[in-house]
Formats: structure tokens, C-alpha cells, sequence
């Protein structure tokens, strides 16, 4: 009795009353952090005033006035029409840094550019750039800021943590059909699969551009954005897209089409951009360019019919500038061209 008596009860019931402090004080913690995780939407907000109050006034452009700094774009085009090697240039101009890509300039930032490549080689690619670089007359130094990828396994994961560690101007897809696997008729999916790249893309301030093709026998319609392979929502995800085309008649000519570009004026979206190919794999601007219109294939019977359009014109005493004016060619040398070979 008398040991009973002298038991203490002190310490278990300060130990309980403390593991209830302690559970009290881990429900408050959670509450905290609950209400907490409430306002985390308020990160993602982005108040008109604080934009206006910032200084840019214009949208920044990585090729002035074409393409964009930050977001998605592409270029579309048949087979064989030189777009690998286009968007190559582009990387090795950025690379390089080089002032100006076919007659616009450049402004670059960090340096740097990427080419995912899902059609050629490390050898391939090799081979053509060092016939590139030949003709341009620079150095292999020049282009260790431009980076390739192969493996394309767990790709967003690989891109997010290169431009993490070292930021790039460039990302260039080349080509979109080889990454995505669904439906290309299925806009949601489409829609989904590019803006993952599109998050990338604003998270890292990089312009992202695809590489795709055309459908079959577009070639006999004008340069439009809807001559893309697939659904209406390729075409939309993008900010800018352009079709490079094989000229009708010379085989060192190709036409640069600006078919979509959301904040470009409109002088810039009916008229190609006239470039030539040469033998040392690049592109070349030529200061020339050509309504869309021109740039259709035609039948035979139409170019009989346009043929004698002319005839009768030259034998009315019109120019060559004039007629060429009348069927919308670009210059009278064309006109003249055309005319002695159908004599």
C-alpha cells in the first residue's frame, strides 16, 4: 500500500501533455501550409500594369522581323526541298555568332544553339557541314556552342536539363513526324504533344523550331499554312511557319514562304523570299521575291494559255516589264526567258 501510495504520476503525464503540444503544433504546421498552398496560384499571375510598366515596347526577335525569340515555330516543305539544311544553317549561324541569316539579322544572345536530328547521323551530318563550312570559309572552333542530339529517348527531360545548366538562342526539331507517334489528324493530341515543348520554351526564353513536311500534291496549290501534314492544330500551336519550296523551273532556286506569322505585317506573307542553293549546301539570299500565286504548279494548258497572253502582249509593243507586271512574274527577264524558250 505504502508503495503505491509513493507512486509518482508526474512523467507520464507531462510526456502525454507534451506529445499533444508537439501534435497540436504539426497541425498547425499542415494548416500553414495548407492555406499556403491555396494562394500558389498567385505566382502565376501577372498584373497588366506590371507588364505595361515594364520598358520593352516591341516584341523581341531572335531573326528580325521573322523569328521570334521565346516560343514554338516551324518550317514545312516537300522532300528534297532543303529544310534540313536550312535550319543546320541557322544553328550554325547562332553558333557562330554570326551577324545576319540570309540578309536579316541576328540577335543573339547567349551563343548557342541545338539540333535534335532524327533523320541523319553523327557521320552525315558531319560530312555536310564541313562542306558547308568550306564555302563559307570558318573554322570548326566557331561552331562548339552548336550541340547535337541523336537519342531522343526521354528527349524533354534531356533538353530541360541542357538548358538548364547552359541556355541556347536555338532549339531546332528536326523532324516532328519522328517524335510524335499519334495521330497527326487529332488536334487535342497534337495540341498537347507541342506544348510540352512550348512550356520548355517560355521556362528557358528559347525559340523551339520544328522541322515537318507537306502533304502530297500541294505543290499544285499556292504556299499556305495549311499544306502541313496533319491537323489544323500543328499550324495553330505555332507562333510562325513557313514553306520552303523547289522553284517550278530552276533547280537552284527556292522559295521562302512566310505562311503564318502572328505579329508579322502583312508585306511579308504574300511574297516569297527568293533564296539559291549552292553547291556548297547553303542558302543564299538573292534580294528577289515572288507573289504566291507564281509558285503553283501549273497544267500545261494554263501555260499554253499564258504563253499566248504574252505573245499577244509583246506584239501590242508592251515591255517586258509590263507584261511581267500583267501576269504577275517578277521581273521582265522572266517574261523574255519564257518567250524564247517557246519559240
Amino acid at each position: 500500500m505504502n508503495n503505491e501510495q509513493n507512486f509518482s504520476y508526474e512523467e507520464p503525464i507531462d510526456a502525454i501533455s507534451l506529445l499533444r503540444e508537439q501534435t497540436q503544433r504539426l497541425i498547425e504546421q499542415m494548416h500553414e501550409e495548407c492555406e499556403s498552398e491555396k494562394d500558389i496560384y498567385r505566382k502565376y499571375l501577372v498584373s497588366g500594369y506590371s507588364m505595361l510598366s515594364k520598358p520593352q515596347q516591341s516584341i523581341d526577335y531572335l531573326l528580325h522581323p521573322i523569328l521570334p525569340r521565346t516560343g514554338v515555330a516551324a518550317l514545312v516543305g516537300t522532300s528534297d526541298s532543303g529544310k534540313s539544311t536550312l535550319l543546320r544553317g541557322l544553328a550554325m549561324a547562332v553558333a557562330s555568332g554570326a551577324k545576319s541569316y540570309l540578309s536579316f539579322p541576328l540577335n543573339i544572345y547567349r551563343r548557342r544553339a541545338i539540333y535534335v536530328a532524327t533523320e541523319d547521323d553523327e557521320s552525315a551530318i558531319s560530312a555536310l557541314m564541313f562542306k558547308q563550312i568550306a564555302e563559307l570559309g570558318t573554322s570548326s572552333e566557331e561552331y562548339s556552342t552548336l550541340d547535337f542530339i541523336f537519342q531522343t529517348d526521354n528527349l524533354l527531360h534531356t533538353l530541360d536539363a541542357t538548358l538548364t545548366e547552359r541556355p541556347a538562342d536555338l532549339v531546332v526539331i528536326d523532324a516532328f513526324a519522328d517524335l510524335y507517334t499519334g495521330p497527326m489528324n487529332e488536334n487535342n493530341r497534337v495540341r498537347t504533344f507541342l506544348n510540352s515543348f512550348s512550356q520548355l520554351a517560355q521556362k528557358h526564353s528559347t525559340l523551339f523550331l520544328f522541322l515537318h513536311h507537306t502533304g502530297k500534291r500541294t505543290e499544285t496549290f499556292a504556299p499556305s499554312k495549311h499544306n502541313a501534314i496533319g491537323s489544323q492544330g500543328f499550324e495553330a500551336k505555332m507562333r510562325l511557319v513557313m514553306e520552303l519550296r523547289p522553284d517550278i523551273e530552276q533547280h537552284d532556286i527556292r522559295h521562302l514562304c512566310i505562311v503564318k506569322g502572328n505579329y508579322l505585317p502583312q508585306q511579308y506573307k504574300h511574297d516569297s523570299f527568293v533564296l539559291r542553293f549552292t553547291e556548297g549546301l547553303n542558302f543564299v539570299d538573292t534580294g528577289e521575291r515572288v507573289p504566291f500565286e507564281m509558285l503553283r504548279e501549273r497544267t500545261p494548258e494554263k501555260e499554253d494559255e499564258r504563253l499566248e497572253q504574252m505573245r499577244a502582249m509583246r506584239a501590242q509593243g508592251m515591255s517586258f516589264r509590263q507584261i511581267a507586271e500583267a501576269v504577275g512574274f517578277k521581273d521582265g527577264s522572266t517574261v523574255l526567258r519564257k518567250l524564247r524558250n517557246n519559240m
